[in-house]
């Protein structure tokens, strides 16, 4: 996303922008609030959308299908010994203390719909809490396997307090796949909906440091996702100030990531980093933006 583009969605102007949007792609967007009569959400499905549509967070742990989970923690322990040789990789990359961990899962730049860490997204008990949330049929932007860890540099970027500017609504779904059950393990941290409405929309600047933010709103406002591995969490981070990834030396962290969005993107998306299987159902490709 274009420095200006990005600008935009940090001001009132963002509302008319996706009005602008939804309405040029009217049709897709009827399409898929039409889908979400179809899906079966249950009780608690739809008691976890109301709690982040409130609050802009839910912890989902109960609703994760345990087959998928398991199957997930096994490959993340994999992925652990992947570490240095994708870090060498990605020497070039601005966040230095996270090393991504799915580029040798993706063939020409996507991974399939039938891969585990895209499955993870696409089960129900994910889906249904996000599709509730939004009104609609969700649009996965994408998902990440990401290992924190400290590099003895000053905090930066994620690292610092900040809102996620890719849209007008910004839904992240997270497993740990380690153990974060201190503060020298990075635990992802935020603001609830209400208390980051108290900080506002500053005009200058987009990630603030701790000093910054505690002017406006109380340090016991603060959430700390403490938690052993496996815990699985929604957060809001369009309408939740977040950090997270402050590692201490000796510590790492690896955590699962998948975000959605309403379709359509706000911004132009480009190509899509999935591929469609023959076996992809049209709800699949739907949220994979491949329908």
């Amino acid at each position: 996303m274009s420095r200006a583009l990005w600008q935009v969605n940090r001001s009132p102007l963002r509302w008319a922008v996706k009005t602008g949007v939804n309405t040029w792609h009217y049709g897709a967007k009827r399409q898929r609030k039409q889908a979400l009569n179809q899906l079966h959400v249950d009780a608690a499905q739809a008691a976890a959308a109301a709690d982040l549509n409130r609050d802009g967070y839910a912890v989902v742990s109960d609703l994760i299908d345990p087959s998928l989970l398991q199957q997930l923690a096994a490959s993340g322990d994999a992925k652990l010994s992947e570490i240095d040789a994708a870090a060498e990789q990605q020497a070039g990359y601005w966040k230095k203390f996270l090393v991504h961990l799915l580029d040798s899962e993706m063939v020409d730049g996507k991974l399939a719909a039938d891969n585990l860490f895209v499955r993870y997204a696409l089960q129900p008990g994910v889906v249904n809490v996000v599709a509730s949330a939004l009104g609609e049929v969700p649009w996965l932007d994408y998902v990440m396997l990401s290992y924190s860890r400290h590099t003895g540099q000053a905090l930066a970027s994620s690292q610092l307090w900040h809102r996620d500017h890719d849209d007008v609504r910004v839904v992240k779904f997270y497993t740990y796949l380690t153990d974060v059950q201190e503060d020298a393990d990075g635990p992802f941290t935020f603001l609830p909906r209400q208390s980051t409405d108290r900080f506002g929309y500053p005009l200058l600047g987009s990630h603030f440091k701790d000093e910054e933010v505690f002017e406006k709103v109380s340090r016991q406002d603060v959430k700390v996702m403490k938690a052993p591995r496996l815990v699985s969490f929604m957060i809001d981070t369009s309408h939740c100030l977040h950090m997270g990834s402050r590692i201490a030396p000796g510590h790492g962290r690896l955590m699962y990531t998948a975000t959605f969005f309403a379709f359509p993107r706000m911004f132009p998306w480009g190509d899509r980093p999935f591929r469609a299987t023959r076996d992809t159902s049209e709800l699949h490709k739907m949220i994979l933006g491949l329908g």
